[in-house]
């Protein structure tokens, strides 16, 4: 199983560059940048030479309807290997995902969705709540 996380910019490279911080390189995850330079075919390319010779790849992509989300939709449709496609899946989820990838043996769907799954429960807004004051003792206790 091989992910590939793609986006505009260097959404990629970005990722790629704090996943490294927090634990080092992960196997079988590649990181691919759709800069200014790039047009849909050249993506594609590069798309097609990482998944050359992996039966079951999963693509997380920045955004659902850019290109390298279309162009990772097209190769799902074109390709014969298992290939799941994702979008606004974040850091946690790779962490979460990536470490599991050598050994991992289901389906590029069930891997896809643990992707958005994961994703979707750290996703939060930080609620702030009153503190309340504790009592004081006069020997500091």
């Amino acid at each position: 199983m091989k992910v590939i996380v793609s986006g505009h910019g260097k959404y990629a490279s970005g990722l790629h560059s704090t996943i490294q911080l927090l634990a080092g390189e992960i196997a079988n995850v590649d990181y691919i940048d759709f800069d200014e330079n790039m047009n849909n075919e050249m993506l594609s390319d590069e798309f097609k030479q990482a998944i050359a010779n992996e039966p079951k790849v999963v693509f997380m992509c920045d955004l659902m309807g850019g290109t390298p989300f279309k162009e990772a939709v097209i190769l799902s449709q074109t390709e014969k290997q298992d290939i799941a496609v994702t979008s606004g899946c974040n850091v946690g989820a790779l962490l979460e995902v990536g470490f599991e990838l050598s050994t991992y043996s289901g389906s590029a769907e069930v891997l896809a969705q643990k992707l958005v799954d994961v994703s979707t429960k750290q996703t939060t807004v930080f609620r702030r709540k009153p503190v309340l004051k504790s009592e004081t003792f006069e020997d500091g206790i």
